[in-house]
């Protein structure tokens, strides 16, 4: 580290000018290392009524991934609220207006992915105490139910599509038209009210909300794959700008070493998940 010239200029010409000087030095190099040890700002896209993932008041299990993360990287937590869509995540983060965004599919085009941090299935939800249990797709009894689904082209919908049995969907959340947490809800709501039997929403919004309902709802996860080996469940990432390697190794180095404070907050909102391997941490910690 270089310090101003004036600095180098002490020589021996007394004990207490000696002192001075080492003392003056020590300020400049705090004052220079300062930048460094601040902790510096992780932005993070996501959007503000998307429960039970995200919101503006941040009560949302990605918002507590997020804050766990940037614990561990010694980072000030910030976020740019907008409305979730798809195609917006790769121009949020090619614009500038963040570093990252949070519960983003494996799998999203135009991004750098981290590891995937949670695999979680699609689900049956209904209320106990009916006399039928539902397990798969291929329950004869599903042809007999008022059904609902989170919305046409999801895996559940074409799932139930396959079997014929799109005429028994009388539900979907979709049809509230809003793309708001209570659009999820109020698919929970109908199972909870009588009005369907059964949902087969994504789990987290399965999970969360049949477990705020009083009696809870049960909750069944779907078979990990349907025909033809169609995949029943979407693996989550952290998507940083396209080409931002340094930033979605440090990532991934903190997945790692929080995955069981992960797994804590996603049991704390009864998401069901499917195994996945854990990481291993790839930047060792610093010798003493």
């Amino acid at each position: 580290m270089n310090f101003p010239d004036q600095f180098h200029s002490c020589r021996p010409a007394g004990r207490a000018l000696r002192r001075l000087c080492l003392v003056a030095a020590l300020i400049v190099a705090q004052v220079a290392t300062a930048p460094f040890a601040a902790a510096w700002e992780m932005r993070v896209c996501a959007d503000p009524d998307y429960m039970p993932l995200t919101n503006s008041a941040e009560e949302g299990y990605e918002n507590k991934i997020a804050a766990i993360l940037a614990d561990e990287l010694g980072a000030e937590l910030t976020y740019q609220w907008w409305t979730l869509t798809a195609s917006m995540i790769p121009e949020q983060l090619r614009e500038g207006n963040c570093d990252m965004m949070i519960g983003v599919p494996d799998g999203t085009e135009g991004v750098t992915p981290t590891i995937a941090y949670y695999r979680s299935p699609y689900a049956f939800v209904y209320r106990e105490g009916e006399g039928y249990d539902i397990a798969t797709f291929d329950d004869p009894i599903l042809g007999e139910l008022r059904l609902g689904t989170t919305s046409e082209g999801t895996s559940s919908y074409l799932a139930l599509s396959r079997r014929g049995l799109l005429n028994r969907i009388t539900s979907s959340s979709e049809a509230s038209g809003s793309n708001s947490a209570a659009r999820f809800s109020s698919l929970i709501d109908s199972v909870a009210g009588g009005e369907i039997d059964v949902a087969v929403p994504w789990g987290p919004i399965g999970g969360y909300f049949a477990a705020l309902k009083d009696p809870p709802l049960k909750v069944t996860p779907v078979p990990e794959f349907d025909i033809p080996f169609t995949p029943m469940y979407h693996s989550i990432i952290i998507a940083v700008r396209s080409g931002d390697t340094e930033l979605r190794d440090l990532l991934d180095d903190a997945l790692a070493r929080r995955w069981d404070d992960i797994y804590a907050v996603l049991a704390q909102y009864h998401v069901p998940t499917l195994p996945l391997p854990r990481p291993s941490i790839s930047i060792q910690e610093p010798q003493q």
